[in-house]
């Protein structure tokens, strides 16, 4: 795991090299009035990059599709886009046969699998890679870089230049690896034997959704991902009780240059609320572009939740409960 999180950015530099197999020839880009993503897990959260990154600058929607149901929408001017790590993802393949009968517009991202399988019988156009078999978590520089380069490719996009940003990215988190592990090993220290809450911008979802994620899946703890402006709505009003329950707790955000003014001044008052009540950290992100700080902040919490494995005392590479979940699946 130690090597899969240090080479992460690496692994941006490989994805993006590797998008020179995309080939966009047979997509009519002015045709396309939708983009449908789907992905689970490891595959999930790097469509979730690409939206929060693209949906400033995108003129046609963007749905990310987590389950087994296709929206009604989905129809022939639909781009639908299946991302596997390992390619066998239930809901993945169960989304795709039925966008098959919905869309010419095709594309898939996988190590392989029946996703690759299915790709190569019906000429569906693919970006493949190679992983670490069982952990897909590790993966989401693939399907992030892969969507948003195809899009670039697409010019659906114009307005953002997808290539100079995920370069810059790269060579951010290169700068700052050091730095980076040496704040997360302390960052993890504070939160050892704690319950977090994991808050953020809105445009910064995916970075919560991964912290939590990550803090499941590496560490083996649970912990609660919420975002500005909605918890503002409800969530606020429920730093009462149990109370023995928040004296064990911890609120983290995430501070952006790139958060909303007003998200900026819900923090601050929010900080004043929640401080009567437990703990505030905050984890501060680096950067020039919404983009680079937010894979930043990809980076930072990953290595989080392996120094928080390392005080919980677990091994953060195995995922016990997801392996007998899809063995008794499979029966």
């Amino acid at each position: 795991m130690i090597n899969l999180i240090k080479t992460f950015p690496d692994q941006l530099k490989v994805a993006l090299e590797l998008t020179n197999q995309i080939n966009v020839t047979g997509f009519s880009k002015g045709q396309i009035q939708h983009i449908a993503i789907s992905g689970m897990g490891g595959s999930g959260i790097g469509t979730h990059l690409v939206k929060s990154i693209l949906e400033d600058y995108c003129h046609i929607p963007i749905t990310l599709i987590q389950g087994y149901n296709l929206p009604l929408w989905v129809n022939e001017n639909t781009l639908f886009i299946a991302c596997s790590y390992s390619g066998n993802t239930e809901e993945t393949l169960t989304v795709l046969e039925l966008a098959k009968k919905q869309t010419n517009y095709l594309f898939s991202i996988t190590t392989g699998g029946r996703l690759k399988e299915i790709s190569d019988k019906n000429t569906i156009p693919q970006y493949n890679f190679s992983g670490k078999d069982e952990c897909p978590r590790a993966g989401l520089a693939f399907p992030s870089v892969a969507v948003l380069m195809l899009i670039e490719k697409l010019g659906l996009c114009p307005e953002i230049k997808v290539e100079e940003e995920l370069t810059n990215s790269i060579n951010l988190l290169k700068e700052h690896q050091n730095n980076i592990q040496i704040e997360a090993e302390s960052f993890a220290k504070n939160i050892h034997g704690f319950y977090t809450l994991l808050y953020a911008d809105q445009k910064f979802y995916p970075a919560v959704l991964r912290f939590q994620q990550q803090l499941a899946e590496n560490s083996k703890q649970l912990s609660h991902a919420h975002v500005f402006p909605e918890l503002n709505h409800n969530e606020i009003v429920g730093w009462k009780f149990p109370e023995e329950h928040i004296k064990r707790s911890k609120a983290i955000l995430l501070r952006s240059d790139f958060d909303h003014a007003q998200n900026q001044k819900r923090m601050d008052i929010s900080k004043t609320i929640i401080s009567n009540k437990a703990e505030i950290m905050e984890l501060k992100g680096k950067g020039n572009s919404f983009t680079q700080q937010l894979y930043y902040f990809i980076h930072l919490i990953d290595w989080i939740s392996f120094y928080l494995a390392k005080e919980n005392q677990v091994d953060p590479f195995p995922v016990e409960n997801i392996d007998f979940l899809k063995s008794k699946l499979a029966e």
